[in-house]
């Protein structure tokens, strides 16, 4: 099962280094993306698990592949892995 609170951490920490590897700031991505940098930075910080407009609007926003979500499940298994440790 999905344990909720490792999978925001997870795509909330994988949002944020895609942001940085561009080279963006988190007003700037918001601002692109159409949504609040306040709302972002709850997502970035794993408080808040998106809606799904959201996430596709960040998502666009980024430039990000259809690999993304492999991506993010992958950060969630490695936090999992962390968390049982």
């Amino acid at each position: 099962m999905l344990n909720e609170d490792l999978f925001a951490k997870a795509l909330g920490r994988f949002l944020r280094l895609r942001r940085l590897e561009q080279d963006q700031t988190l007003e700037k991505l918001a601002s692109i993306a159409h949504i609040n940098d306040k709302n972002l930075g709850r997502i970035e910080r794993g408080e808040k698990i998106p809606k799904a407009h959201t996430l596709f609007q960040i998502v666009m926003a980024l430039n990000l592949t259809n690999t993304t979500f492999n991506k993010i499940l992958k950060e969630y298994e490695s936090l999992k892995k962390e968390e049982n440790m």
